[in-house]
């Protein structure tokens, strides 16, 4: 029976092998079929020149400047630094990869490295409460004043009320004035329950680390940042008008953008006083993207930048954000980064906007790739248009008109502000002051802004109060007057006046302001 079986397989095999074709010499086995050739990479900055001429005639903008790099641990290159347009409207000196910009918030990101440097040092903790070093320090609310930590300042989630800014816009108070009444601003939320951008906050970090190294705030960023990141045209405070290579600012007064003077804010320098180039700032994207080293040499640390670029604080994408990235799914806020997932990677982004500029700046760190745009206009959509153009076109994404989709966004924003005012001022009711101006003139004071006078100008009543701010009151509502500033960026305010039994003004309230209160001395 094994015998039988055997031969049968013998025969099964021989019968196999007798059916398959016999290969010879002269007939090879078919080629395998050819792969198609890949496609042809597009270069991510063609049309870029033409697409930047569009923008600024869409935007009425005199001009802009525009950085890209490719950056590695080793050091990586610019691979794209120009300008396009002119420093001043109606003017002929060109912008180039060297004007120079106030860049507004973009100055946070040096700010919260520079405190990343101490803490490298063991000077503090990024967990550290400010009390403990900053014993001056002080909120309204104590336990704020006392639980509140550097990663809390710099990852905005003090919960710190927003009128907190009118500390620094226009009162003349200087940085640690600023810093000095803030012991009389309240909460809008607990503490680490939300996001709360305070500008003010990053000054008081600027002066934490002043007081931790010995040195201003300045003279640490410039020498721990910015000289060996061999960022040799960067500088602080408001730039000169005419200045040497310097992008004039550019605002809209009744609804025409028409050139301005620059703002000083050495008073928060450390929230928004950095002036710098599209050059300098390509430099300081090298050092992010390297993890602290650029051309070899190290900045910072890999540690500071990672922490840097960690979520710390939710913010959430609103409705507008959702329509505008439909790729993203969260939007959070690290030290001195806002954090977004885009087309299945991280964008770590900052933008900031000053009187007459804007700018923004972006990180893909797994593309190792970086981009900014400066301005010489306020409307931060130009920049940030600009700049996802460019990650798009990196990313080989589908063509988008980001320009064209954030002047949409911003020309309605503009459009509904324009109406609110319009609406929260009204038509003028009355011509008559509510009693005489005698009556109404005099010394009062308020625990956040200080002393406040209001005085009769032949026939106009005048308030002056903290160190600079200045406005006209002009009848406007039976019982109500309207302040309007000298300062073009200070909304018209009412103020509403308490009067005793003698028809004797004891305090007034002034919009956000709050109240101040009549003294006598």
């Amino acid at each position: 029976m094994l015998r039988r079986s055997a031969i049968l397989l013998a025969a099964l095999l021989t019968s196999a092998c007798a059916s398959a074709p016999e290969r010879r010499p002269d007939n090879p086995p078919p080629p395998p079929p050819a792969e198609a050739p890949p496609p042809a990479r597009v270069d991510p900055l063609a049309g870029i020149d033409a697409y930047a001429a569009e923008t600024l005639a869409a935007w009425k903008a005199p001009g802009l400047a525009i950085a890209v790099v490719r950056g590695d641990e080793t050091g990586g290159e610019v691979a794209f630094a120009r300008g396009y347009g002119t420093r001043e409207l109606d003017g002929a000196a060109p912008v180039d990869a060297h004007t120079r910009f106030p860049v507004a918030s973009l100055t946070k990101t040096f700010t919260a490295a520079a405190v990343g440097a101490l803490v490298d040092e063991g000077k503090f903790a990024w967990d550290d409460p400010l009390k403990r070093h900053f014993p001056g320090f002080c909120v309204k609310d104590p336990h704020v004043a006392v639980a509140l930590t550097l990663r809390d300042v710099l990852a905005h989630r003090s919960g710190l009320e927003d009128r907190a800014d009118l500390l620094w816009i226009g009162t003349g108070f200087d940085r640690r004035e600023v810093i000095r009444h803030l012991c009389q601003v309240g909460q809008a939320a607990p503490l680490r329950t939300q996001f709360s951008y305070s500008n003010v906050l990053y000054a008081v970090a600027g002066e934490f680390t002043a007081r931790a190294s010995g040195l201003s705030w300045e003279e640490l960023v410039k020498s721990r940042l910015l000289d060996p990141a061999g960022m040799g045209e960067s500088g602080f405070g408001a730039p000169a008008p005419g200045g040497e290579n310097t992008a004039r600012p550019h605002a809209e007064r009744d609804g025409v953008l028409v050139p301005i003077a620059p703002r000083d804010v050495t008073n928060i320098g450390p929230a928004a006083g950095l002036v710098t180039s599209a050059h300098d700032l390509a430099r300081w994207l090298l050092v992010l993207l390297g993890r602290g080293v650029i051309e070899g040499k190290r900045v910072v640390s890999a540690g500071v930048v990672d922490a840097m670029l960690t979520p710390t604080t939710m913010v959430g994408l609103r409705p507008w954000q959702k329509e505008l990235y439909p790729e993203s799914h969260f939007l959070a806020h690290g030290m001195g980064f806002m954090l977004q997932d885009y087309r299945g990677r991280l964008v770590a982004w900052a933008t900031g906007g000053i009187d007459g500029y804007s700018c923004s700046m972006a990180l893909l760190p797994e593309e190792k790739l970086g981009v900014v745009v400066l301005a010489n206009v306020p409307f931060t959509g130009l920049p940030e248009g600009m700049v996802f153009r460019l990650l798009d076109a990196h990313l080989g994404a589908p063509p988008k008109d980001w320009s064209g989709k954030r002047l949409a966004l911003s020309l309605a924003s503009r459009a509904r502000a324009a109406a609110a005012r319009k609406e929260r001022v009204g038509e003028r009711e009355t011509t008559a002051y509510p009693v005489p101006l005698e009556r109404l003139g005099g010394l009062f004071a308020s625990p956040m802004f200080g002393d406040a006078v209001i005085e009769n100008r032949d026939g106009v009543l005048r308030l002056r109060f903290a160190n600079a701010a200045r406005a006209t009151l002009e009848p406007w509502r039976p019982g109500a007057l309207l302040a309007r500033f000298e300062d073009a960026d200070l909304e018209p305010s009412f103020v509403t006046f308490t009067m005793d039994t003698r028809g004797v003004v004891t305090s007034f309230v002034l919009g956000d302001h709050g109240t101040f209160k009549r003294v006598t001395r």
